[in-house]
């Protein structure tokens, strides 16, 4: 007799939940397989393939079966923390730039950034024993869509801010801190950024994160930077800005933007309680992490081939790209309709916000979807903001896309977006 599942318990039913992640993926997966050569990804954050890029990994591959080190990549475990060598390049790469005094015992690695902030947002928020609900607080929205359902708690663990925005000429705009708006709780356990940040190329100014962080020492709590797209590497920064780190921050980086998305290596540096919970998780759920990322850019780090990736091919790459999209951009929507991008200053995407638009982005979505255009709508990265007594409806005129695409995609698939939207406006 087949078994059949009646129901799943809270938190399975909570982890299988649909959300915007879920389709992001959905879509991505069924743009790359689907052998059809029309159809435009302009969704998801995949890295663009590029030529150098690809040659360093196969050279470094290659380094690693002459030697002998690819016995121990696939034949052995590393330990929950991370393999020592990459974690030792790692804390002797940022010591030196930085200055932050960083030991052995603030670095873990875990399955890429997603299982990062899974393990951070747990351990962190959610119920206490003391029947009390911790909370998260994003303190400018929208933020990763990614984060929406990691809380094994639900959706009320976190809390987002509305921003400021600011209109920047006729076509541009810019997300700032509402500092008027933002309240640390007793509740609140820890606050969280994207930093450039996905999915809107925001990059926090220097003064905005200072603040924050200030905030987040009086009230005694760690600030969660998610800095993917940030430096030192990939370093896909448009605009000056530095990062930071003390005790008061939890810092997470990756792999996955300078090319390597498929070996889900990231990186948490933080303070050693926090750190030990990180490997206690990581142990639990998986034993330890992914050996390949970290065997392969341990000696970049180490003989500055890293830096060298990221600032003669990266940072220009991304930034031309960057350039060349908003250029279509103007050139397809034109004045015919109400529309602005936020100001690229940083990552792999621009945002764009059509004010008043007479459809849902999640219609504006299926629209472009059906004619073989994939791209993000915007509701779903507002999902920390409570829509309150008063709808707010910026959150569903706005649409995500990724500029990671060849010219021609971006070409056909922006083509597609603008004609979907002046549609819209003209019913």
């Amino acid at each position: 007799m087949p078994l059949v599942m009646k129901e799943f318990s809270d938190i399975g039913q909570q982890l299988t939940s649909k959300s915007g992640i879920d389709d992001l993926m959905e879509d991505l997966f069924k743009a790359l397989h689907s052998g059809r050569t029309d159809l435009c990804q302009l969704n998801g954050g995949s890295p663009a393939v590029l030529p150098e890029v690809s040659e360093l990994w196969r050279t470094r591959m290659m380094e690693m079966i002459e030697s002998g080190e690819f016995d121990s990549l696939v034949g052995t475990y590393a330990h929950p923390r991370g393999d020592v060598r990459f974690i030792t390049a790692l804390v002797n790469y940022l010591n030196e730039r930085y200055h932050w005094g960083l030991t052995l015992e603030n670095i873990a690695i875990t399955q890429g950034g997603q299982m990062a902030f899974f393990t951070l947002f747990n351990v962190l928020a959610g119920k206490k024993s003391s029947g009390e609900q911790k909370e998260i607080l994003f303190p400018l929205c929208p933020d990763y869509i990614g984060y929406q359902s990691q809380s094994l708690c639900g959706a009320e663990v976190f809390r987002g801010i509305k921003p400021d925005i600011e209109l920047i000429g006729d076509h541009e705009f810019k997300y700032k801190v509402n500092f008027d708006l933002l309240e640390i709780r007793p509740e609140t356990a820890a606050m969280c950024l994207s930093r450039p940040t996905n999915p809107t190329g925001n990059v926090v100014s220097d003064e905005e994160l200072a603040m924050l962080h200030q905030r987040a020492k009086k009230a005694n709590i760690p600030i969660l930077v998610d800095n993917a797209y940030g430096a030192p590497f990939p370093n896909i920064c448009f605009v000056e800005n530095n990062p930071i780190w003390d005790e008061h921050v939890v810092l997470s980086m990756s792999l996955s933007k300078i090319g390597l998305p498929g070996t889900r290596t990231g990186i948490v540096i933080a303070r050693p309680e926090i750190i030990d919970a990180v490997i206690g998780m990581t142990t639990t759920s998986a034993l330890c992490p992914n050996n390949l990322g970290q065997k392969i850019v341990a000696p970049l780090i180490e003989d500055g081939r890293l830096d060298t990736l990221c600032h003669d091919t990266l940072l220009p790459f991304y930034y031309d790209r960057s350039l060349f999209a908003r250029k279509l951009l103007n050139e397809y929507f034109g004045n015919d309709v109400p529309w602005r991008h936020h100001k690229s200053e940083g990552a792999m995407f621009l945002w764009l916000w059509f004010e008043g638009l007479p459809i849902s982005s999640q219609e504006l979505y299926e629209r472009c979807r059906d004619r073989g255009c994939y791209i993000n709508p915007g509701h779903h990265f507002f999902f920390a903001v409570e829509e309150g007594d008063e709808p707010w409806n910026h959150r569903h005129e706005c649409v995500r896309i990724s500029f990671t695409a060849t010219e021609d995609a971006l070409r056909r698939g922006l083509s597609i977006l603008a004609e979907e939207v002046k549609k819209a406006y003209q019913k």
